[in-house]
């Protein structure tokens, strides 16, 4: 077996495992919307959880996992264990000191955080609540990065059963919240469940860690070459995670004077179109082929690690821009049978599937830029993907205060979706610059082929959108017969390559010997 067919086969495990956890992570959200609905409660707990992923995202579970991957891969490869497990041990402690001390001050200072700075437009009593469910999520914050920098090294070991099943763990453990604490205490219920989630995640981890002998103790090594390379990376990186948090931070300022229930349904249908399949298909694929990635550009291999990137492009195009554009002809009833129920009306569907339809174009960008930026990070290159962050963050921010006047909460989903696909371009051009080796022609017969088997798709649901059929029925079928429709042609037009790498990947009696050995 060669290595594309391992990381395929990784790949399937690892989209298997992601798969449940969107499982898990839908019924979360339908549990959240019929308790909560699109209400102020939830918009308290979605402006609450704002600052510590903020946290998280800029400093453990982003910026120092894009950083740490590559020098401890290094390591690895040169066989220096013991600057590998000194590496290991100084992140992991380096991590419990910064991220307890945030923590701490955050929640000393959580109410004047949120009063001036997250949702100066909420009454005083939603304020105080989002102040203390944000006390709760910080710690849910400490667990989640201890579990975040454990799944980086376990990556980097080739190993990402345990961290994927911690990303069903978490699920649960705010399930378990939603449905047995939630009843009991209110929102504070589902923020309890973050933490139970955090502290299963993490916890599922630490057989594989000690099996690994990836760390043995808490250790700062200050001298360990490999620790300054890994604050270097890191500085670029802290950047470009962080003005995407402070956009989120500048979506919530300007959305908290918009009608209630705006910041909930916003947040809904970001899961929904670009959350769930970006993390179950780019998010899959890009956890798998990045240390394969840091190791061809260690090696010196730069045209394998061009393929690898066009390919994985490839894939998770075929697989993210079907279900984008199958939830959008499925209509509104699509929504209304997933959400509208308890609390969640009408009106709530009406407004998220408006931001679903502004929202797809926004998941092809989003997908294409995570396998994008991933060449840079391999390259020891954090530098380009920050600047491309900043151009982003100013574009965005541009566009919200010129779009939110008139168009309200539409107008931020669209400036959001503007500046990703801007983004996408600037990341595509660099890369061809600094690689020399993408080819246009070819990404963008992939990109069309797809395009086309969707059209045929959606041609298929409209038709059976006519035949007037009970939601459940018209669902089904439609589904059904659209899924069939895009198989067909997708595998017509030219999809029988990919299906041909994948096959190794499949249980022996699924693959069909193909004469051509494509």
């Amino acid at each position: 077996m060669n290595r594309t067919q391992q990381l395929l086969r990784s790949s399937a495990l690892v989209l298997f495992l992601f798969g449940l956890n969107k499982i898990t992570g839908f019924g979360k959200l339908l549990l959240m919307t019929a308790q909560f609905g699109a209400g102020a409660e939830a918009d308290a707990f979605t402006a609450a959880n704002q600052l510590p992923e903020l946290f998280d995202t800029m400093l453990a579970g982003g910026a120092l996992a894009a950083a740490l991957i590559p020098v401890y891969s290094g390591y690895l490869i040169r066989q220096q264990r013991t600057e590998a497990v000194a590496m290991a041990n100084t992140v992991v402690t380096l991590t419990l000191l910064v991220m307890g001390a945030i923590a701490g001050l955050a929640a000393w200072f959580a109410l004047p955080l949120t009063r001036y700075l997250l949702v100066p437009e909420f009454s005083p009593e939603q304020q105080a609540l989002t102040a203390d469910l944000m006390r709760i999520l910080l710690l849910s914050m400490m667990l989640f990065s201890i579990g975040s920098i454990f799944s980086s090294l376990l990556h980097a070991h080739q190993h990402f059963f345990t961290p994927a099943l911690g990303t069903v763990l978490l699920d649960l453990g705010q399930i378990v919240g939603l449905y047995f604490l939630a009843p009991y205490l209110g929102i504070y219920g589902v923020a309890w469940g973050s933490v139970i989630g955090a502290l299963l995640a993490w916890g599922v981890q630490v057989p594989a860690f000690w099996r690994v002998r990836v760390a043995d103790r808490l250790q700062i090594a200050w001298r360990l070459a490999g620790l300054h390379e890994v604050a270097r990376l890191m500085g670029p990186r802290i950047v470009t995670l962080g003005v995407v948090q402070a956009v989120d931070l500048v979506f919530i300022r300007l959305a908290s004077p918009l009608p209630t229930g705006s910041i909930a349904a916003y947040y809904y249908a970001l899961l929904i179109m670009v959350g769930m399949p970006k993390s179950l298909f780019g998010g899959a694929i890009a956890t798998v082929i990045f240390p394969t990635l840091a190791e061809q550009y260690n090696r010196g291999d730069r045209s394998a690690l061009r393929r690898l990137v066009e390919q994985s492009l490839y894939v998770v195009w075929a697989l993210v821009v079907p279900g984008a554009v199958g939830l959008l002809v499925l209509g509104p009833a699509a929504v209304a049978f997933l959400l509208q129920r308890g609390a969640f009306d009408a009106e709530a569907t009406a407004l998220v599937y408006l931001l679903l339809a502004i929202f797809s174009v926004r998941l092809l960008g989003e997908t294409t830029q995570d396998i994008l930026a991933l060449p840079f990070y391999a390259r020891h290159n954090t530098r380009v993907p920050m600047w491309v962050s900043v151009g982003w963050a100013v574009v965005n921010v541009g566009l919200c205060y010129g779009l939110v006047g008139p168009l309200g909460i539409y107008g931020l989903a669209l400036a959001a979706t503007l500046a990703v696909v801007a983004a996408t371009v600037a990341l595509y051009t660099l890369n061809r610059w600094e690689s020399g080796g993408f080819e246009p022609a070819r990404l963008g017969g992939n990109l069309g082929r797809i395009l086309l088997a969707c059209g045929g798709m959606s041609g298929a649901v409209l038709g059976i959108r006519q035949l007037d059929l009970e939601t459940v029925p018209y669902l089904v079928v439609a589904i059904s017969s659209g899924g069939v429709v895009y198989g067909v042609l997708f595998f017509l037009l030219g999809g029988r390559a990919l299906l041909g790498q994948l096959a190794p990947t499949l249980p022996k009696r699924l693959i069909v010997r193909q004469r051509e050995g494509v």
